[in-house]
């Protein structure tokens, strides 16, 4: 973790605030310092005590939190020799100035504070980073990944801001410059700032529709070059680590993650970490695909060096590690319901003596892409022949006409005739506020979140797409925007780094530049992917169409804490703090009145009990956590 202090019109007078700062940044046992460096307070908390800042020619310090992927090409390139993603980042600031954030690719927040301490330049890398706040007023300039550190001298009130909390409880992460608290600001990925006394200027170096074409001659050059890319992505994922281990699931991305990195060491083990459901509990539905074990021992059966683990996560629940994520995050997370085993999956990966754990998570979004929004392209552009082929191959005839109301017509109607549609045909979904949202319609109405989700461009009711761009832009926006603020802070709860390389930028850029038919041909879904991964995984992993169920066995974890739950209700709805803030009436009765028997669960009750009611509480308990309340 990074951050700068700076008096504009007092300089030195930072110095008095330096152990206050610096205390914001501690990871583990030792206290970091605080120093003065070009005219301000600069603390790493990563560094050691007698650690300098790197520096560019000019003099200019330069700290970076996160990761360089390409550092070793930057390095012969610049002729870097001192240690530390930072250094690398000053050289190529000093050959590149402006442009160094589209020559470097990882994940990083960079703070650098000029020799003359006149100007401060902050940045975030695109698409994934971890979160960069800022308080500047016309005394002082704070900038830090760490937001704890704005409020760490008392000089600045730590408030809510609950437009936030109204907007995140609606899922509407549209404004990625909110933060949690009022009067901090929030860096946007992609994104460069330059601070002087007399005001900011932001500018947004980095977009996804900018991102150029890709042309090949052949279909298998496709293949050809994302698997070059993605052994690639690999190595520079697993660069700098000894020990690395998988979060495993049975689905293309992490396999895929899994069987590359096993590839990239022939004969060296593989520790894989698979969440499993509770001991003695069945789903309602026997082909439900909530047990991915058997996919995970098909791929040890293909790589003798993987050994899998399983992770149960019996008694765990939203309440798992909750205080020390919000210690170490300062944000409520959004998928409360998968926290348990994303804990223990950490968890149980740094007991084992890794030192890094892989993941796919942006792997749907990447070589694993669907072909979302590319039916609604071909209506737009008038592809008749084409789109008629694909809706045919895509399953029986008696399923066209369904097939044509949903991808041809439903997104492009406008919305009353669409809801009138999913109406008529029983398919119509309750609105947010009697489903997945626990926010109390009174509160709801007071910080318009209606209004404002329409304003700032967000769909609650989750209309179709309406083309390959819309469901990027979705995909890469609105939540991906906490990830940074969630993913660092079980990073650094744990003590364990984690690393997608299903995120790796090159590879991302590839396979958003290439045709849109390497991902659905002829009705042949994730086309690209299960070329790719032809004899790289098992046969039941590449052909499965089920789509994996996390945390299935919520009803029994639910069941088994209802009394506490309605408990913490009715202590909630005494509490003035946060009782205006869920319907708790509504939350109370879905509990009260939840079926002892999981054949009886509907989605309905998904959406109330495993949705709402645990993201609801994980938001007014962070509220409440962070009001001093010590009952979370």
């Amino acid at each position: 973790m990074i951050g700068l202090y700076a008096l504009w019109h007092d300089p030195d007078a930072v110095l008095s605030r330096a152990a206050a700062f610096a205390t914001a940044f501690r990871v583990g046992d030792v206290l970091p310092r605080a120093s003065l460096r070009n005219g301000a307070l600069l603390c790493d908390g990563y560094a050691a005590p007698d650690h300098e800042p790197a520096r560019t020619p000019d003099g200019s310090a330069v700290l970076l939190y996160g990761f360089i992927e390409n550092r070793a090409r930057c390095r012969a390139e610049l002729g870097v020799e001192a240690p530390g993603d930072a250094a690398i980042y000053a050289a190529g600031y000093a050959r590149w100035g402006e442009d160094v954030d589209q020559r470097l690719t990882g994940e990083y927040a960079t703070i650098l504070v000029e020799a003359n301490g006149k100007r401060v330049r902050i940045a975030r890398s695109p698409i994934k980073s971890p979160a960069l706040y800022f308080r500047r007023d016309r005394e002082r300039l704070i900038a830090t990944t760490a937001v704890q550190a704005i409020f760490s001298t008392g000089e600045i009130a730590r408030e809510l801001d609950e437009q936030k909390i109204a907007d995140t409880l609606y899922l509407n992460y549209m404004e990625e410059r909110r933060a949690w608290f009022r009067g901090v600001t929030r860096l946007p990925r992609g994104t460069r700032a330059w601070f002087t006394p007399d005001g900011v200027t932001e500018t947004g170096y980095y977009r996804i529709e900018d991102i150029p074409p890709v042309r090949l001659k052949r279909d298998s050059d496709y293949v050809d070059a994302a698997d070059a890319l993605f052994r690639e992505a690999t190595e520079a994922a697993l660069e700098g680590f000894e020990r690395p281990a998988v979060s495993l699931s049975g689905g293309l991305d992490s396999q895929a993650v899994a069987a590359y990195t096993m590839l990239g060491r022939p004969g060296q083990p593989l520790l894989s970490f698979t969440s499993v459901p509770q001991a003695g509990w069945k789903p309602a539905d026997p082909n439900a695909f909530v047990d991915e074990r058997p996919h995970v021992e098909a791929l040890a059966a293909m790589y003798p060096q993987l050994v899998p683990r399983w992770v149960d996560t019996t008694g765990r629940n939203a309440r798992y590690h909750q205080q020390e994520f919000f210690e170490a995050a300062m944000t409520a997370p959004r998928n409360v319901e998968n926290l348990h085993w994303m804990h223990q999956v950490a968890k149980d990966a740094r007991g084992a003596g890794a030192d890094v754990l892989l993941s796919g998570a942006m792997g749907n979004r990447t070589f694993s892409f669907s072909g979302s929004g590319m039916l609604q392209d071909l209506v737009r552009q008038g592809h008749v022949l084409r789109l008629a082929r694909e809706l045919l191959a895509a399953g029986p005839v008696g399923e066209l006409p369904r097939s044509i109301v949903r991808e041809v017509i439903l997104p492009f109607v406008p919305a009353g005739a669409e809801r009138w549609i999913r109406k008529r045909f029983g398919r119509l979904a309750r609105s947010p506020l009697e489903s997945w949202s626990a926010l109390h319609p009174d509160f709801a109405q007071e910080y318009r979140v209606e209004e404002r989700a329409a304003e700032l461009g967000y769909d609650p009711t989750f209309r179709p797409i309406t083309s390959v761009l819309d469901y990027r832009l979705a995909v890469m926006g609105n939540a991906a925007s906490e990830a940074g603020d969630i993913y660092y802070g079980l990073d650094r709860l744990h003590g364990i780094s984690s690393r997608d390389p299903t995120a790796y930028r090159p590879l991302l850029e590839f396979c958003f530049g290439i045709p849109l038919d390497q991902y659905l041909n002829r009705g042949r879904k994730r086309w690209l992917a299960r070329r790719l991964l032809a004899d790289k995984v098992p046969d039941m992993v590449l052909h499965e169409q089920r789509r994996g169920r996390q945390a299935a066995d919520w009803p029994r974890r639910i069941r088994d804490q209802r009394q506490d739950l309605l408990q913490e209700l009715e202590w909630l709805s005494s509490d003035p703090l946060v009782s205006g803030y869920l319907n708790i009436d509504r939350l109370r009765t879905a509990l009260e009145n939840m079926p002892d028997d999981d054949s009886r669960i509907t989605h309905h009750h998904q959406q109330t009990l495993s949705i709402a009611l645990n993201r609801g509480l994980g938001t007014v308990r962070f509220v409440r956590f962070i009001n001093g309340r010590n009952d979370i």
